[in-house]
């Protein structure tokens, strides 16, 4: 485990390593080529069950963002991977908040009921992606946390987003794409965002990277 810079959590626990993905601007892959002596295995997907109880180790309740660098529910992982990562989760002896964060939720087990403490969220980037990509969060995580992380956020998404998928999630995270210039970030995209999250009554948590092109105010809130 290690901490981690991400403002809305605390640590960052990668028993799995490695994605499919192919995300332009995915930070991870550049990891990945970073430091091979750390991905042996380059970006392919790698289960690490030596890691699995490493959250058991931390004697003070913590945020945790889980499997950070792959996707616990994506295709590609296998089913005995996810269930070990779960299984962890739900034995924890110290009640951490887990935050899982996937670009497929269709891999999230319908018929699997988290604990309070585990937050469920999904990645959405652009206005093409809110549409599906949430009606399977709502559908398949049977979670009391529900949560939406625009990061990078590359287009205007609150318009495609209806009543019933801002009562649906209970946080949304904001940041913009990092490390290049190929999509500018446009303030109206984020302040869209936070008045339909305030007329829902969505908490807000608006990372740091979105100065010096936001000028009002970072609100970092979390879940009620």
């Amino acid at each position: 485990m290690n901490r981690t810079k991400i403002e809305w959590t605390c640590w960052s626990w990668n028993p799995i390593t490695g994605c499919k993905h192919g995300c332009w601007y995915c930070y991870a892959r550049k990891l990945s080529q970073r430091f091979p002596k750390i991905f042996p295995n380059g970006f392919e997907p790698t289960f690490h069950p030596e890691r699995l109880k490493e959250p058991w180790k931390l004697k003070k309740p913590s945020k945790i963002f889980v499997c950070s660098i792959s996707d616990l529910f994506a295709p590609w992982t296998p089913v005995a991977w996810r269930n070990a990562v779960l299984e962890s989760i739900r034995n924890c002896p110290i009640k951490h908040t887990f935050q899982l964060l996937t670009k497929s939720p269709e891999g999230i087990p319908t018929d699997y009921v988290f604990q309070e403490n585990i937050w469920v969220g999904v990645t959405v980037t652009n206005p093409s992606e809110v549409q599906s990509i949430l009606t399977r969060l709502l559908n398949n995580a049977n979670a009391k946390t529900r949560f939406v992380s625009f990061e990078p956020l590359l287009g205007p998404c609150e318009a495609s987003m209806n009543d019933g998928f801002w009562r649906g999630i209970q946080w949304i995270i904001i940041g913009k794409l990092t490390g290049s210039r190929r999509i500018k970030l446009q303030p109206w995209w984020i302040d869209h965002l936070i008045d339909a999250a305030d007329w829902f009554k969505v908490p807000i948590f608006m990372k740091n990277n979105l100065k010096p092109e936001y000028l009002g105010p970072l609100r970092q809130e979390f879940p009620r």
